[in-house]
Formats: C-alpha cells, sequence, structure tokens
C-alpha cells in the first residue's frame, strides 16, 4: 500500500536525522584531543547509509506511483510530499560529509549551536511522521502535528543567525569558515525543507476533506 510505503519512507528520513544528530554530539561532547576519530567515522558512515535507505524507498514509491491507478491530483501530491522529505534526508548527507572534511579546533559555542539545529531538525521530522501517520484516521490531529513544524523551523532559523553571527567572531582558517556556513545553511535548509512537507501535509488534508 503506497500510504504504508510513505511512513516507511518518513520514518528512514528521521533514522537518517537521528544519526546526524548523534554525530553532531558525538563531535560537541569531546575535546579535540578525546575525540575517537573510529566511531566518528563510523556514525557518519551510518548516516550516508541511511540517507541510502531512503532513497531506495522512495524509488519504489516512485515506481508505484507512475504504475498505479491513482487519481493525478494525488499521485502529484503523494510525488510532491515524498520528494520534498527525501530532501531532508539529502542533505543530512551533505552536513556529515562536510563535517568529515571538517577539522578540529570548532568553537564550543558554535559546536553547541549546531547540536540545537540538529535536535530541531529531529523534532520537526518527528511531527512530519506523526502527522501522516495520523492522515489515514484523523484528519484534525494530522493537521495539529504538521502545524507543528512552523514555529520548530521559526526557532531553528533563529539559531541558525545566530550561530553564523558566532562564526564571524571567530578566528579560523578561511576553509573552516566556508564549511561551517555552508554545514550551518544546510541545517537551516533542511529545517525549511520540513516546513514545506508540512506545508504540502496541510494542502492534501484540505483537498481530501474537501
Amino acid at each position: 500500500m503506497i500510504r504504508d510505503l510513505i511512513i516507511r519512507h518518513t520514518q528512514a528520513v528521521l533514522e537518517t536525522v537521528k544519526a546526524l544528530h548523534q554525530y553532531v554530539t558525538m563531535v560537541r561532547e569531546k575535546k579535540p584531543s578525546e575525540r575517537r576519530v573510529d566511531q566518528e567515522e563510523r556514525m557518519a558512515a551510518h548516516v550516508v547509509e541511511l540517507e541510502a535507505q531512503a532513497d531506495l524507498v522512495e524509488e519504489e514509491i516512485n515506481l508505484q506511483l507512475f504504475r498505479g491507478a491513482f487519481l493525478p491530483v494525488t499521485t502529484s501530491d503523494r510525488y510532491d510530499l515524498v520528494a520534498t522529505i527525501d530532501g531532508i534526508a539529502d542533505r543530512c548527507e551533505l552536513i556529515v560529509r562536510k563535517l568529515r572534511i571538517l577539522g578540529e579546533p570548532i568553537d564550543e559555542d558554535v559546536k553547541t549551536k549546531l547540536g540545537e539545529m540538529t535536535d530541531y531538525c529531529v523534532e520537526a521530522t518527528a511531527a512530519l511522521l506523526e502527522s501522516i501517520q495520523l492522515m489515514g484516521k484523523d484528519f484534525d490531529a494530522a493537521l495539529a502535528e504538521a502545524r507543528k513544524v512552523k514555529p520548530i523551523r521559526e526557532r531553528n532559523r533563529k539559531v541558525e543567525f545566530a550561530t553564523l553571527e558566532f562564526l564571524v567572531k571567530h578566528d579560523m582558517h578561511c576553509s573552516s569558515m566556508i564549511l561551517l556556513h555552508d554545514i550551518i545553511q544546510l541545517l537551516g535548509k533542511t529545517g525549511d525543507r520540513a516546513k514545506r512537507a508540512a506545508d504540502a501535509i496541510v494542502s492534501m488534508i484540505i483537498k481530501y476533506r474537501a
């Protein structure tokens, strides 16, 4: 059933975001001299592997959508929703790959803010999953969950710009500055993706209730 596949895909994306958060937490909690490089590499590889698993489920959904006898409006809505949610996992992969390139030291205040942003990304993605799971049985509850994403994204955005402010005050190599800037922006865009997915869910609920 296509709905079950979409739930499975969103679960896979949520696991990817959680793994990214675990990775950032691992980096944040250790001093440069105490970091366990092998453990971090395994966790980084795990994020990439989870993102690939989410892609496989997305491909399976798209095959069913293209083959299935769904109304055009429902097919388009489902395709757009899945593609938007998959973009969250894509950004997690990019973030962890850039973090692997970035060397120490990363200033503690910047690390803390990165942890806050990944935490908000987990929270927003979990709300998306809950909303999709509720769509089959309670539109009002699904709508309430989807609407939780916007304020989470706004909090994430505030932390994003606060982190950028911290960044420009620190003395660091130009290459480190560029990588950290990219990572911060990708975390912000992950929140934006979650908001777009929530908007898509709200739109679907409005159509299906009418």
